[in-house]
Order: C-alpha cells, then structure tokens, then sequence
C-alpha cells in the first residue's frame, strides 16, 4: 500500500513539474526607448506609451554610498537633509506642496 502511495506522488510530481517550470520563467518584455544626452550633462531616458493618458517623470542623482570617493562620505544624506530645508526661493515645506499640488507623489 505505502509503494503505491509513493508512486501515486512520484507520478503526480513528475507529471507537474513541466507546468511549474513553465510557471516561473516569466520573459522579461522589450520595451522601445530612446536615450541621450543632453547639453547639460542631464541623460535622458525616454519611453512613449500612448495606451494611458498619464506622463510619469523619475530623477535620478547618481549620489549615495555607491558613487563616493574613499574619505569623502555622507554628502548625499546631507544635501538630501538641505534639501528639505527650504531656500531663498522656496521656504521649508514649500517644496513637497508645490510637487504635491502638482500631482506628484514626492520620497
């Protein structure tokens, strides 16, 4: 009874396994993009998708522990903190209201 039990699984596993691999390889999609830079230095990267009225804008600084030099640490926690502070254009606050008030959801 019990060999038969335990063949009854061994089946049933190897019968499912093409379906359960087949599951997990997912293919990553290739999506169309244009990238340059600009006079600035700014690098843009730009996807267009007219299937949804929405525009969606990422900035990215190439700041943090990954692009420090040895000896020469913390300086983008500490202009993330500045930043936050406010300025002679924009007092403290102002900065999460305006992109807020704008529609933008603000880290």
């Amino acid at each position: 009874m019990k060999k038969n039990n335990l063949l009854v699984a061994l089946c049933s596993l190897i019968a499912s396994a093409p379906v359960a691999a087949s599951l997990g390889a997912q293919v990553t999609p290739r999506i169309q993009f244009e990238k340059y830079a600009l006079p600035n230095g700014l690098e843009v990267i730009l996807h267009e998708d007219h299937s949804t009225p929405i525009v969606t804008v990422d900035t990215w600084y190439h700041v943090g522990s990954g692009d420090e030099q040895v000896g020469r640490t913390g300086f983008a926690h500490l202009f993330e903190h500045i930043m936050f502070m406010g300025s002679q254009n924009v007092p403290v606050g102002a900065f999460d209201q305006m992109l807020e008030a704008a529609g933008a959801d603000n880290n």
